[in-house]
C-alpha cells in the first residue's frame, strides 16, 4: 500500500511520517487534503498538523491548502483554516471560514473557530465580521460572535447596541451570550443596567439568572440595581438568590 493509499485510509501514522520527511508528493498532498475534511477529529487534526509541518518547507503546500478552503463542505474548509492557523499569526483568508464554522453544529469546532479568530491581527475586520452575523447569522453564529465581541473587548457604540438588541433574540441562548457580552462591553452603563434589570424581572429563570451576574460583572450600583438585586436575592428560586446575592456581593466590593 502507497503512502497515499495509506493517507486516504486516514493512516495518522502515514501523516506523521510526511511531516518528518517534510515534503510530499504530488498525490500525497491530495490525499492528504482529504484528511482535512474526515469526518473523525482524530484523523482531521492530525492531517492539518503536517499541513503546518510542510507547509514550512514545501511551497506547493499553501497552494493545497488555499484550494481547500474553497471545498464544497464546511468540514474540509475548516480543516484547512485550522491548518493555516498552526503556521503562526492566522492569515485573513481564514477569516471568512471561522465565520462560517462558528456556526457549526459541532460544539467544538464553534469554540475552536472562536479561539483562533482572536488571535487575527485586523480586528476590526473581525468585529465587522462578527457584527455582520449578529443580523444575519444562525442562532449559533448569532451567540458565538456576542462572545467573540465579549472575549476581543470590543468596546463602541455600535457593539453596545447590538448587544441590547440580542437581548430580544428569540433564541435564548442569544440572550444569554448578549449578557455575558453586555457587562463587559456596554460603553453607557447606566443604559446597559436598565436593559439587564427588566430581563432580571420579566424574562424566564436561567435569563434571570444570568441578568442577576452580569448586573454583578457590570458594576453599575444604583438604587435601581441594588433593590432589583436584592428582590431577586429573596427568590425562591434557590439558583437565582445566589447569583443575585454574588452580584450584590460584587457590587459592594466596588
Amino acid at each position: 500500500m502507497t503512502v497515499a493509499d495509506r493517507l486516504r485510509s486516514g493512516d495518522v501514522t502515514a501523516m506523521e511520517e510526511l511531516a518528518a520527511q517534510g515534503t510530499a508528493a504530488p498525490d500525497e498532498l491530495a490525499a492528504l487534503v482529504g484528511c482535512l475534511g474526515h469526518e473523525r477529529k482524530a484523523v482531521q487534526r492530525p492531517a492539518a498538523e503536517a499541513f503546518a509541518a510542510l507547509a514550512a518547507r514545501d511551497a506547493r503546500v499553501r497552494a493545497a491548502l488555499d484550494g481547500a478552503l474553497a471545498s464544497g463542505t464546511l468540514r474540509q474548509r475548516w480543516g484547512a483554516a485550522f491548518a493555516l492557523s498552526l503556521g503562526g499569526e492566522p492569515p485573513p483568508a481564514i477569516v471568512p471560514v471561522l465565520l462560517e464554522t462558528l456556526g457549526a453544529d459541532d460544539g467544538d469546532l464553534r469554540w475552536a473557530a472562536a479561539a483562533i479568530l482572536l488571535g487575527v491581527r485586523d480586528r476590526g475586520a473581525v468585529a465587522a465580521g462578527l457584527r455582520g452575523l449578529l443580523d444575519t447569522g444562525n442562532a449559533a453564529q448569532r451567540k458565538m460572535a456576542l462572545y467573540c465581541l465579549r472575549d476581543l473587548d470590543v468596546r463602541s457604540p455600535d457593539a453596545e447596541g447590538a448587544a441590547i438588541g440580542a437581548l430580544a433574540d428569540a433564541d435564548e441562548g442569544v440572550q444569554l451570550a448578549a449578557m455575558a457580552a453586555l457587562a463587559r462591553i456596554a460603553t453607557d452603563r447606566g443604559v446597559a443596567a436598565v436593559h439587564l434589570v427588566s430581563a432580571l424581572e420579566t424574562a424566564s429563570e436561567r435569563v434571570r439568572r444570568a441578568a442577576a451576574a452580569a448586573l454583578g460583572v457590570l458594576g453599575e450600583r444604583t438604587p435601581t440595581v441594588v433593590a432589583a438585586l436584592e428582590a431577586a436575592a429573596a427568590s425562591p428560586d434557590a439558583a437565582l438568590a445566589r447569583a443575585a446575592a454574588g452580584a450584590l456581593r460584587a457590587l459592594s466590593a466596588r
